[in-house]
């Protein structure tokens, strides 16, 4: 045999065994596409409320902010409770003073926030909060 031969014929097995192994592994192992769920940012109406002042200064703040759903089929739902996150920012914000915002005092803000929206939501998943605006006067 040539050496042309014997390469025709390496070939010819491994191209036959190639197409064997597609026709019966390799359509068995390709998986079904994942559905994907992107999270949705809902936005929460700029809240105003007056902090816990001593002195009689009054002080007060503008919070703006969104609420990060895990799915946006969760929207709907979500807003039919927006009352009640309004009321769950009055109620923190009128026991909070000036000084405690400063610092990390936003971050204590957002996670006090936070755990309590996603109890009032539950089942619907909250994934994050984030404020687009907070201003002290």
């Amino acid at each position: 045999m040539t050496v042309l031969a014997v390469l025709a014929l390496v070939l010819a097995l491994g191209g036959g065994g190639g197409a064997y192994y597609w026709t019966h592994h390799a359509r068995s192992v390709v998986k079904p596409a994942a559905v994907v769920i992107s999270p949705f940012n809902l936005a929460i109406p700029t809240i105003m409320a007056t902090l816990d002042s001593e002195g009689g200064h009054a002080t007060f703040v503008r919070v703006a902010s969104q609420i990060q759903l895990a799915d946006q089929r969760d929207a709907a739902a979500a807003r039919t409770h927006i009352p009640q996150i309004e009321d769950l920012y009055q109620t923190y914000l009128h026991d909070t003073r000036p000084e405690e915002l400063a610092g990390s005092g936003l971050y204590r803000l957002r996670e006090a926030l936070l755990a309590q929206i996603s109890n009032a939501l539950a089942p619907i998943q909250v994934r994050d909060l984030f404020f687009t605006e907070v201003l002290v006067q």
